[in-house]
């Protein structure tokens, strides 16, 4: 009689259980239609012509000027951006006192940001990142976009006593800029006053010898080599890391591994004993589309000051 009992309650618990999720289905399915049907009243009563995707996402893209590049994946897409109610209360923006500027690497994928500190706040336009996908591609420099996103579409950090759950956030974008690896470079190298970096055509490693040794020994591959070294992302400027480090010099043009990425290898590989060098490579010598240890983003060009101290 117990054991009935207890399989009736059990049953019972479940029964309610279900009964409790059909009815948040119920609801949440309710509230995405409402929210469907108060985006096109609001884009009828401002007068608003939008496209829509099968998620429910509105949009308006306005072209400044259809020549200028679209983001690819790896490149940096600098944006400013003001988020409101419908009733036309603003809850977010881009961060006052920092140039009002938000930066990221385009990805396919989201990508932590450790690496960019607090004023760099990776995608916090929900489904903004998904115009820049293919097959839409609607972005490009300078564009104006207006998103008017549903609560489905919403993360759980976009929720706040402004912006409760189950309403829908209108978000105006300004794309400031679209700078590729090789731009920001570019712009570093510029910013920076860097002379006389010799370019690797095919690699897109930069180096130059800050201090020479004509009279040191010219560091052979297959040797194992003392580097006193300072890391740099390109982006910010920002060190990541420095130390010393016994580097094992593989041939920049095997495709050995000694150790350490690429680029940093194949700038020592230059080097004589006892001279200092700058070497700055893309992420394509670097690490890559992972990044690393919280610290390098995806995607993220770095330099180094290194200088050879001595054969191990």
């Amino acid at each position: 009689m117990r054991g009935k009992l207890i399989l009736g309650i059990a049953a019972g618990i479940s029964a309610t259980l279900f009964g409790c999720n059909q009815t948040e289905d119920v609801y949440q399915e309710r509230k995405t239609l409402e929210n469907k049907t108060e985006i096109k009243n609001y884009l009828s009563a401002n007068k608003l012509r939008a496209d829509t995707l099968t998620t429910g996402l509105f949009y308006i893209v306005t072209n400044a000027d259809t020549s200028l590049q679209k983001p690819k994946v790896g490149d940096e897409v600098t944006f400013s951006y003001v988020a409101r109610r419908l009733d036309g209360t603003i809850i977010d923006s881009s961060e006052v006192g920092n140039g009002d500027v938000f930066i990221r690497s385009f990805s396919s994928t989201d990508i932590t940001t450790p690496g960019y500190e607090m004023k760099y706040r990776f995608n916090p336009v929900p489904s903004f990142e998904v115009l820049m996908n293919a097959p839409y591609e609607k972005v490009r420099e300078t564009d104006k976009i207006t998103l008017l996103v549903p609560w489905s579409l919403r993360g759980s950090s976009d929720v706040s006593l402004l912006a409760p759950l189950y309403i829908p956030i209108r978000y105006d974008i300004k794309i400031l800029k679209v700078r590729t690896q090789e731009e920001q470079i570019n712009d570093y190298v510029a910013a920076n006053k860097i002379v006389g970096l010799e370019r690797n055509g095919d690699t897109g490693l930069r180096f130059v010898k800050t201090l020479s040794r004509p009279d040191s020994a010219q560091i052979e591959i297959g040797t194992t080599v003392s580097v006193v070294y300072t890391g740099k992302l390109i982006r910010n400027g920002k060190q990541f890391d420095s130390g010393t480090i016994d580097v094992n010099v593989v041939d920049p043009t095997g495709t050995a591994s000694g150790g350490v990425v690429k680029g940093f290898n194949d700038g020592i590989a230059k080097m004589r004993y006892g001279e200092k060098a700058i070497i700055i490579f893309p992420s394509t010598l670097g690490y890559g589309a992972t990044g690393s240890g919280g610290k390098i983003p995806a995607y993220s060009p770095l330099l180094f000051e290194v200088e050879a101290k001595s054969k191990k």
